[in-house]
């Protein structure tokens, strides 16, 4: 794919998002997942959240709680258009999806 044919700010080519899978996955397990964010005609991509870089940023949430999703977009952030981690407006919309990004499976709690 060359350039001129990639259409959105920060896409990269399908061999480059191949790449981050089998790297995440190498990494972090074959459940990490690579996703990507779009948002006006600007693109992100992001790995899942691990425990890692969970409680790194949970250990900045007693200096400042707005750390949290900063240090968890920093450390999952794996390429794309930085307009989307320093345009306010589109960071804030980014940080809705901190918590998809978790990979969570929940089960059931009972009460014995």
């Amino acid at each position: 794919m060359e350039n001129s044919e990639l259409k959105l700010s920060g896409e990269v080519t399908q061999e480059q998002i191949d790449a981050w899978k089998s790297n995440v996955q190498k990494k972090y397990g074959p459940n990490a997942k690579v996703s990507a964010y779009e948002v006006d005609g600007k693109i992100a991509y992001l790995r899942s959240v691990d425990r890692d870089t969970y409680s790194a940023a949970a250990a900045k949430v007693s200096t400042s709680p707005a750390k949290f999703n900063e240090v968890v977009l920093d450390n999952i952030w794996l390429g794309g258009d930085e307009d989307i981690k320093k345009d306010d407006r589109y960071y804030f919309g980014l940080i809705d999806f901190v918590e998809e990004l978790m990979a969570k499976k929940k089960g059931s709690l009972k009460t014995l």
